[in-house]
């Protein structure tokens, strides 16, 4: 017996052995919940479904994370948790070919079978506007950062209402007194759970970088502002919009006040007037047609203030950045993030009068913007480096949708295959010069190394960004009278 309870322990430190200490394949690691048995594969081990909190379910929904319970025996890490309960993009049906539960709160790790070490910690939020999405979708897998040395984590979070929704009632009974961002919640939950168990895994908890696309940049950036947040990363890298527009997108931006009494209206909506008739209600008649809910600002807990203002006084959590867009975000993502504006009006229309769809070039525009003032904003208020990127290569078979809101994720995560299209030698290139990038600033904090074109760092004076396609290099800003008007048009917006 004492021979058995040693050799499991010693496969728990390896991250290599089954649950009976014999069987490759069978990787088997003790998490602070109890022992996880994974599988193995091409030299990867993966350890899939893990809870890092409880349920958020009856009277834990709308409440802050719990920890999660410790499990008996050995549970099987083999298959992915179920999706957290969602509608579709922009009000589609989800995808019921996926599971999908309240009981949601899980995250993946994928590392190298080999692992020994203390190897560079990756932690994907995935994007979806807050409302879809999920940590286990196969553009997403990390096998290939594994191989890299890479332990990399993707994570599910509570969306629209069931992640967003504040309410007088929920502040009044949270500790903390407040209400709403629980999704942001559940993400530093996961990132505590990270902390005190990725070492287990072969990673080195004092290195974890955070990275994600659209909501899952926007979570990042509130993460880099957040308090609550501080020492949980070490770098921060977000692709693909942020916090800083003046209206936090398509929601609008709120505080605990507003966001309580969009609570209260949305309960009535659903014939609730109580927050224990709004606990009682089946997740489809809340999901059923329900607006927007996003994260906030100033809620008193999670974000004191507007991301704007931690950042501009220099009280974000201060970590090597790295941001950048696509050359055509409002292929995909026809968000007005720029309008035709009392006051701007000759502006708007020197720039986007003659354009038979103006609202895609103008959705790009107000991405870049954002990215921009993330970059310039860790520049200048923070003592650790920013860089930023300009992902500028279509996939072969959807040229006409140029560089859309999201296509750098296949190239970043080496998953051109998940995707049914005509890749070229070129794409497979530039999908392992960008994973590398990746990879070393997770390593180091610089995306710069051997056999790479060099990325200048973000200099507000005179900016250049690495524009990222087939034969590519450091370019200037692009459209620079453009991002001229958005800084005033978005100064008066603020």
């Amino acid at each position: 017996m004492k021979k058995a309870v040693a050799l499991l322990l010693a496969c728990s430190l390896l991250s290599g052995c089954g649950s009976s200490g014999l069987n490759a394949g069978q990787p088997t690691v003790t998490a602070s919940g109890g022992v996880l048995t994974g599988t193995q594969e091409d030299g990867v081990n993966r350890f899939l479904g893990i809870p890092y909190a409880a349920p958020p379910v009856d009277d834990l929904r709308w409440r802050a994370p719990q920890p999660a319970a410790a499990w008996g025996g050995t549970r099987d890490a083999s298959k992915f948790g179920p999706d957290c309960v969602q509608n579709g993009p922009r009000g589609a049906a989800p995808d019921t070919s996926r599971p999908a539960s309240e009981d949601c709160l899980t995250l993946n790790v994928w590392t190298p079978a080999n692992a020994t070490g203390k190897l560079p910690v990756m932690v994907w939020i995935h994007g979806g506007g807050y409302m879809f999405g999920s940590g286990s979708l196969p553009n997403v897998d990390g096998t290939q950062f594994a191989k890299m040395g890479v332990v990399l984590v993707t994570l599910n979070y509570r969306l629209g209402p069931f992640g967003f929704m504040a309410h007088p009632e929920l502040t009044a009974e949270a500790e903390y007194g407040s209400s709403g961002n629980y999704g942001i919640l559940d993400q530093i939950a996961a990132l505590k759970w990270v902390q005190e168990n990725i070492a287990q895994f072969g990673g080195d908890p004092a290195n974890v970088t955070i990275f994600g696309e659209s909501a899952g940049a926007g979570s990042v950036n509130i993460l880099q502002a957040s308090p609550l947040a501080k020492g949980l990363f070490a770098k921060a890298i977000g692709e693909s919009t942020s916090q800083f527009d003046p209206n936090a997108g398509m929601a609008g931006r709120q505080d605990l006040s507003s966001a309580e009494q969009a609570g209260v209206s949305f309960g009535k909506s659903r014939g609730a007037n109580s927050l224990a008739e709004m606990r009682a209600l089946p997740p489809e008649k809340i999901l059923a047609d329900a607006p927007f809910f996003w994260p906030f600002e100033k809620d008193n807990y999670v974000l004191p203030d507007l991301v704007w203002n931690i950042f501009a006084e220099g009280k974000q959590n201060d970590v090597p950045t790295m941001v950048g867009y696509n050359s055509d975000e409002g292929a995909t993502l026809p968000v007005e993030f720029v309008k035709r504006d009392a006051g701007f009006e000759a502006d708007y229309d020197r720039f986007y009068g003659t354009l038979d769809d103006p609202r895609r070039q103008a959705s790009t525009d107000g991405v870049q913007w954002q990215m921009r003032v993330w970059a310039q904003l860790q520049a200048r208020t923070g003592t650790q480096p920013a860089w930023s990127y300009y992902f500028d290569r279509a996939w072969p078979g959807r040229v006409a949708d140029g560089a859309f809101h999201g296509a750098e994720i296949v190239y970043v995560f080496q998953n051109l295959d998940t995707e049914d299209q005509p890749w070229t030698d070129d794409d497979r290139a530039l999908s392992r010069q960008m994973a590398q990038y990746w990879v070393n600033f997770a390593r180091t904090g610089d995306p710069n190394g051997e056999g790479l074109p060099q990325w200048p760092r973000y200099n507000p004076t005179e900016p250049r960004l690495l524009r990222l396609a087939p034969g590519n290099g450091v370019i200037e800003t692009p459209r620079p009278e453009v991002q001229a008007f958005l800084d005033r048009y978005n100064e008066a917006r603020r």
